[in-house]
C-alpha cells in the first residue's frame, strides 16, 4: 500500500507525513480534505494482517476506545480496511509529547505535579474500568500531555490495543500469554495475561508515579526471568526523593504484591492523591468525579447499546485539574533517568514536535 505523502486514501484522508512505527502498525499524520482537519491514522504493518488475532486484537482497540467518553481518552473517529484488506484506524491528532519523552527532556517532577497527572489518569481510566476494560499495558509512553482550549495541560490514554474486554478475551488471549511491558506489569499479569483485572493496572500507575517521581522504575532487571523474580519476591527500591508525609505510602501501596492489599479502584487512588496536588479543591472534585464515572457506568451498563453510549458520564463539575506546561520541571544534567536509555519503553519516534501520536506500543 502507497503511504507516501500526498496519497489520498479513501478518498478523504491525504497522507502528510509518517509519524513513527512499531512492532504492530504505523501510525501516518493526515488531513481529512473534506473538514480540513489534521489526523492520525494508525495502520497494520503487512505482516501483522496475516495473523487473524492480531487483526481481532487491533479491531478491539477501536471497540474499546469509541465506548470511552472521557476527555482523558485519544477518541477513534473512523475504523475500517483499505482496498486491500488491510485494518485502520482514524484517531484524533494529538500535539504534544508522551511522559516518556517528558522525564527525557524535563527529568523527573514535583509530587504536586505528578498528582495532578495522576488524577486525570484515574479519571480516564475509571470510565475503563466500569466498562469492564482493563487496560494492561499503562506505562510514561502510553500517557499524552496535550492541550485544551484554555492552554491547560490535559493528559490523553493511548494504546488500548491489548485491553481486556469482558466479551470475546478466551478467543484471543490464552491463559499463559505474557501480554503488556515487563518494567510496568502486576505480579500475577507476569505469570498470565489472563489474571489482571482492575487491580493490575493500579500496580502499573504505582509504578508509573514512582517513576516520574524518581526517575526510575521500582524494578529493574537484566532479564525477564530476573525482573519476574524481583517483581514477585522483593520490595521495591527506595525511592530515595523528598516526599510529602503519607505520599510515599500510597505509591507502595499500589504496589503490594497481592491485589487485595491495593487500592480497590482507580477513584479510590484518586480520592488518596488528592491532597497532594497542586490544587487540593480541584482535585477533590477530580476524585469525586472519577467515583462517580465508576457508579454511573456500572448502573448503566446493561443498557449501552452495542455501538456506544450517549451522554458524558461525570460531566458535571468539570472543573480541570490545573497544570500548565510552565509547571515541568526542568532535567537537571546531573540527575539521572533510566529513560535516558530508554530502558522499559518501545516509543519509537520519527520526528520532533509533530503530535507524538506513536507513543506506545503501535
Amino acid at each position: 500500500m502507497d503511504l507516501s505523502p500526498g496519497t489520498v486514501l479513501l478518498g478523504k484522508y491525504r497522507v502528510d507525513d509518517q509519524l513513527g512505527i512499531g512492532g504492530m502498525a504505523r501510525v501516518i499524520r493526515a488531513t481529512h480534505l473534506f473538514l480540513q482537519q489534521p489526523i492520525a491514522i494508525k495502520v497494520l504493518l503487512p505482516e501483522m494482517v496475516e495473523s487473524d488475532s492480531t487483526v481481532a486484537r487491533f479491531l478491539r482497540e477501536a471497540q474499546a476506545t469509541v465506548r470511552l467518553r472521557s476527555e482523558h481518552i485519544a477518541r477513534v473517529q473512523d475504523v475500517g480496511t483499505f482496498e486491500d484488506g488491510t485494518p485502520f484506524m482514524v484517531m484524533e491528532y494529538l500535539d504534544g509529547n508522551d511522559l516518556n519523552q517528558i522525564l527525557r527532556h524535563h527529568g523527573p517532577q514535583s509530587p504536586s505535579i505528578v498528582c495532578d497527572l495522576m488524577l486525570q489518569a484515574c479519571e480516564g481510566i475509571a470510565e475503563a474500568h466500569a466498562y469492564g476494560i482493563i487496560h494492561r499495558d499503562i506505562k510514561p509512553s502510553n500517557f499524552f500531555l496535550t492541550r485544551r482550549p484554555d492552554g491547560s495541560m490535559l493528559l490523553k490514554i493511548l494504546d488500548f490495543g491489548i485491553s481486556k474486554a469482558p466479551v470475546g478475551y478466551d478467543d484471543l488471549t490464552g491463559t499463559q500469554t505474557i501480554i503488556g511491558t515487563p518494567t510496568y506489569m502486576a505480579p500475577e499479569q507476569m505469570k498470565s495475561g489472563k489474571s489482571a483485572d482492575p487491580r493490575s493496572d493500579i500496580w502499573s500507575l504505582g509504578v508509573v508515579m514512582y517513576q516520574l517521581l524518581s526517575g526510575r522504575p521500582p524494578f529493574s532487571g537484566e532479564s525477564y526471568a530476573e525482573l519476574i523474580l524481583k517483581v514477585g519476591g522483593e520490595a521495591p527500591s527506595p525511592m530515595h526523593v523528598a516526599l510529602p508525609n503519607g505520599l510515599g505510602e500510597i505509591i507502595f501501596r499500589c504496589l503490594e504484591k497481592q491485589p487485595s492489599a491495593r487500592f480497590h479502584d482507580a477513584a479510590e487512588l484518586a480520592r488518596s492523591i488528592a491532597p497532594f496536588a497542586s490544587d487540593p479543591a480541584s482535585a477533590a472534585q477530580a476524585a469525586a468525579r472519577a467515583s462517580r464515572i465508576l457508579m454511573g457506568a456500572r448502573n448503566s451498563r446493561n443498557q449501552i447499546p452495542v455501538g456506544g453510549f450517549n451522554g458524558n458520564i461525570g460531566a458535571d463539575l468539570a472543573t480541570p485539574v490545573p497544570l500548565s506546561p510552565s509547571a515541568l520541571s526542568s532535567l537537571n544534567p546531573t540527575q539521572g533517568s533510566s529513560l535516558n536509555h530508554g530502558r522499559g519503553q518501545v516509543t519509537v519516534a520519527v520526528g520532533s514536535n509533530r503530535g507524538w501520536m506513536v507513543a506506545g506500543a503501535l
